[in-house]
């Protein structure tokens, strides 16, 4: 599939799942999710480590997560699909995303798919990993 950005959206991406509470993350390909009504989707260029994730991997947080899961909620990256419905962002869009509502779980994946209204737009001159501090 084109992604219309100057590359393609792959079938499929690598990610680092948590299988099992407590165990280590295992790195595997998975499909490249469809961003739905008001969703982006967004090729991972950086991503943080919040301790939020430790808790998903040890299964020790309040609300446990449903296994398999990817964790992860903040990256940056750029927008290389669009979602029915989005006016706010176009594709080649450099933006970030640090926050935990209605993230799908995961930036420690190739891409990631989230609501448009939750992407921040990155200026160009931004680093990538700066733009995880910001």
């Amino acid at each position: 599939m084109s992604a219309g950005y100057g590359g393609s959206v792959p079938a499929t991406m690598k990610a680092a799942v948590v299988e099992e509470f407590g165990k280590p993350l295992v790195v595997k390909d998975v499909p490249v999710p469809e961003p739905g009504h008001g969703e982006v989707l967004v090729k991972v260029i950086a991503s943080g480590v919040c301790h939020t994730d430790l808790h998903v991997r040890d299964g020790d947080w309040h609300v446990k997560p449903t296994l398999p899961i990817i964790p992860g909620h903040e990256g940056a990256g750029v927008v290389v699909k669009l979602g029915p419905n989005v006016t706010t962002l176009k594709i080649g869009d450099r933006v970030g995303h640090a926050w935990l509502h209605d993230s799908c779980g995961g930036t420690r994946r190739a891409s990631w798919r989230t609501d448009a209204s939750l992407s921040t737009p990155l200026q160009r001159q931004t680093t990538w990993a700066r733009s995880l501090t910001t």
